[in-house]
């Protein structure tokens, strides 16, 4: 193959699954986001679809320029947000002591090492919108725990759940926290299955 070719080939890749934002994202939540990416420099941006199940892959890693898919991963909810433990998220809460999960647009902040077992490598989240306000004090973080690994899964039928933070596998932990550290958005909604159903 030519060289010029090829560099031009290489060029207009990450073009090629252009709109994959668009097919996932559908009205008013699209509009919501695509207004909010144009105040956002960093070249990443995700969203969790909490409408579907937490047996699914639905942390949707995005390229901001072009909207491909980068990746998807698995993401856990809070127990205050599924009480009969059934890998929904039926409601939300932005209240301390509610251990459930928050909608709304967050910002990624501070990466550490955390205390607490199992978590390791975490990343903290800001609060963008009154519907998740509390992020920062409620000590929202994305964070890996082993109940998000393929084996827990597989013998418990649903991953585990969290008090609200974004809990991934070990391996996607480390992939999130390094396309997504230093100010990228994270956008959480729960979008119906007759939205899912239109695309």
């Amino acid at each position: 193959m030519p060289k010029a070719l090829l560099l031009i080939l290489l060029f207009i890749s990450p073009f090629l699954r252009a709109g994959d934002l668009e097919l996932l994202v559908s009205q008013p939540a699209l509009d919501e986001i695509l207004v909010d990416l144009k105040k956002n420099q960093h070249p990443r941006f995700a969203v969790v679809d909490y409408g579907r199940a937490s047996t699914l892959p639905r942390f949707y890693l995005f390229d901001s320029r072009s909207h491909a898919l980068l990746g998807s991963f698995r993401v856990s909810h809070g127990k205050g947000s599924d009480p009969d433990h059934d890998g929904y998220a039926d409601s939300f809460s932005n209240d301390f002591g509610s251990r459930a999960s928050s909608l709304g647009l967050f910002r990624t902040a501070q990466v550490f090492d955390s205390e607490e077992p199992g978590h390791g490598r975490s990343m903290r989240l800001i609060g963008l919108s009154l519907s998740n306000s509390n992020a920062e004090e409620r000590a929202i973080v994305i964070h890996a725990n082993a109940y998000m690994e393929n084996d827990f899964i597989r013998r418990h039928g649903v991953p585990g759940r969290s008090y609200g933070c974004l809990v991934l596998s070990n391996a996607d932990r480390n992939q999130v926290i390094q396309q997504l550290q230093g100010g990228a958005l994270i956008f959480a909604i729960r979008q119906t299955e007759q939205v899912l159903a239109h695309h």
